[in-house]
């Protein structure tokens, strides 16, 4: 991974850590994202909203490719 990637990586977790800690109606086992059949990602409204922000402009192509993955 490189730091790049790794940066990603941090700031989209903290993201969603902070998403979800915030979010009584997250449980346990549903994240702000769901990852179809066909493999394609779907963001929740919340995190869709997160991420359209123009700080995070950076994220959402790579989250698509690699969100899932970091919850292997």
């Amino acid at each position: 991974m490189t730091e790049d990637q790794a940066d990603k990586a941090i700031r989209l977790l903290n993201i969603i850590d902070a998403l979800v800690i915030n979010h009584d109606d997250y449980c346990d086992s549903r994240l702000p994202f769901t990852v179809l059949p066909s493999g394609t990602v779907v963001f929740d409204e919340r995190l869709s909203a997160l991420l359209s922000k123009p700080e995070n402009a950076d994220l959402v192509e790579w989250a698509h490719h690699n969100i899932a993955s970091l919850f292997e």
